[in-house]
């Protein structure tokens, strides 16, 4: 049974179709930025995720009868560019 040129075809067709469909979905939403609502402020950024710096989460509110610390971020480490 041989693949008839017709059945290449369609097939190809839909596969166009299912690809447009696809890449559809992946719609630009504006640039990206680092959330600031309360729940994003315990969660790692992708620097930190990646080499390692995640902060540790931060006390609960009724324990603030002093000021907080800022908590010291890992410096990223010295990566040469590509060229």
């Amino acid at each position: 049974m041989s693949f008839q040129p017709v059945h290449r075809i369609i097939l190809a067709t839909g596969l166009a179709l299912a690809g447009a469909a696809i890449l559809s979905a992946c719609g630009q939403k504006g640039p990206l930025t680092i959330p600031d609502t309360p729940a994003a402020q315990q969660r790692a950024t992708l620097p930190q995720t990646v080499f390692g710096g995640a902060r540790a989460p931060a006390p609960p509110a009724s324990a603030a009868s002093a000021p907080p610390r800022p908590v010291p971020v890992p410096a990223l480490p010295n990566v040469p560019d590509i060229q």
